[in-house]
């Protein structure tokens, strides 16, 4: 009897796990090819990524590059304004200076002239 339930439950169970295993091995095989599927697609997004930071990195590099070049015009032309300003400054500086000594000498001028005035006022 006991025979008899093992040769029918192989009999029954037998067929049941191979297929069992028939899909198992099946499911592997589904799981590997979306595997490879998923690994292709990750490198090539990983590709794309570093094809858009090499181009990220050559933009930063050409806008620091037109910094750069920006900077030392303005520099350039700061330098520039500043020269001429001291040169205008010291032009007006001199203007100045001429025009407070003649205006000096007008003012000595004119106190001897009244000095002489009121000395001759007075005599």
């Amino acid at each position: 009897m006991i025979d008899e339930i093992k040769e029918l439950l192989q009999s029954f169970l037998a067929p049941q796990l191979e297929g069992i295993r028939g899909d198992i091995r099946a499911l592997d095989a589904k799981i590997a090819s979306i595997d490879m599927k998923l690994e292709s697609k990750i490198d090539a997004l990983d590709m794309k990524i570093d094809a858009l930071d090499m181009k990220l990195d050559a933009k930063i590099g050409s806008v620091d590059t037109k910094v750069e070049s920006f900077r030392r015009e303005l520099l350039a032309e700061i330098l520039r304004v500043e020269q001429t300003l001291s040169t205008n400054f010291v032009r007006l500086e001199q203007k100045v200076d001429l025009s407070l000594g003649a205006m000096v000498e007008k003012m000595d001028l004119f106190r001897r002239e009244m000095l002489a005035e009121i000395k001759a006022a007075s005599q």
